[in-house]
């Protein structure tokens, strides 16, 4: 069976918006854990060997962040550290380089991009370091292919029914 993936719409645009739990709550990250952050995001940069390449202070945040449903009308199974459950880095970010942008993004649960959109079109890439485990949480970091002035990136974690989009101006 052949399949034409240039038809199928892997970004939709429709999907219900959700606010995150952050949004809703006004909650902003404290010093504490942007260093944390920064600091696991450097380690796993070099990982990959990027680390010489790209600069935490070249990182794009994303202009916009909400969750859309994937899955409507299905329920979304919750997920908390638990008490006294050690914090585990949680960031997206995007960063450009010559000819190509680099997505990396951590989580307290497993990561994958799901669809991505640069300026209208599908965009292709290719994974360049995925890993999870109990003590560390979910790691992503994901090559873009293509040149534009704006970057739609949806990410699902675990098994959710929601999936985060990030929208990013380049």
């Amino acid at each position: 069976m052949n399949i034409s993936y240039e038809k199928l719409p892997l970004v939709n645009f429709k999907a219900p918006r959700v606010e995150s739990h952050r949004s809703r709550a006004g909650k902003k990250p404290s010093e504490e854990s942007i260093k944390q952050d920064n600091e696991d995001a450097g380690k796993i940069m070099s990982l990959v060997k990027m680390d010489g390449s790209v600069s935490l202070d070249d990182k794009i945040e994303a202009n916009e962040k909400y969750m859309t449903e994937t899955m409507p009308g299905k329920i979304s199974k919750a997920v908390s550290l638990g008490a006294g459950g050690m914090r585990k880095p949680h960031y997206t970010r995007l960063f450009t380089l010559d000819n190509k942008m680099v997505f990396q993004a951590a989580c307290c649960l497993p990561l994958r991009v799901i669809a991505a959109n640069l300026d209208g079109d599908t965009v292709s890439g290719r994974i360049l370091y995925s890993a999870h485990s109990d003590e560390e949480g979910g790691k992503l970091v994901y090559e873009f292919q293509g040149e534009g002035s704006e970057l739609i990136i949806d990410v699902k974690r675990g098994e959710s029914t929601k999936a985060q989009r990030l929208v990013f101006k380049i």
